[in-house]
């Protein structure tokens, strides 16, 4: 993988979690997992930047997540809250992302040692930043 596309990955996978933040958001009942998940948004926004900022001085363009991955994404959203909107039903949708977005992370910093060292950094960082806020998030689920 080049940088590029390395880089590409990690702000299509912080681009992703804002967006379903940000979907979710008004769904949320409880104000501590509303403030949680502004923090954790916040958390993500900084990551964002920073690939942006990398993006910037390494003369690299990277795009967008498609229009098709953020449909999908909404869609799903409003799918899987039309019957329960509870804040366990929310954590567990968010959390199912953001594994998804671990487990990519691995991957890619498994795969990929020859990496420009500070997106792989970045990376590991974020990798970081994804186990804490699963971290944070599993506290709200209950069983049904």
């Amino acid at each position: 993988m080049k940088n590029t596309e390395y880089l590409e990955t990690i702000y299509k996978n912080t681009d992703m979690a804002i967006e379903s933040i940000n979907d979710m958001y008004p769904k949320f009942r409880e104000k501590n997992l509303k403030d949680l998940m502004k923090k954790i948004e916040k958390g993500y926004s900084e990551f964002a930047n920073e690939c942006k900022k990398i993006a910037k001085e390494k003369n690299i363009k990277i795009k967008d997540s498609n229009f098709l991955a953020k449909t999908m994404l909404k869609t799903s959203i409003a799918f899987s809250t039309l019957t329960d909107k509870s804040s366990s039903h929310i954590a567990e949708l968010f959390l199912m992302g953001t594994v998804r977005g671990t487990i990519n992370l691995y991957k890619n910093i498994k795969s990929n040692k020859n990496i420009d060292p500070e997106i792989f950094e970045l990376s590991k960082r974020l990798l970081s930043y994804e186990e804490q806020t699963f971290e944070e998030i599993k506290e709200y689920l209950k069983s049904n």
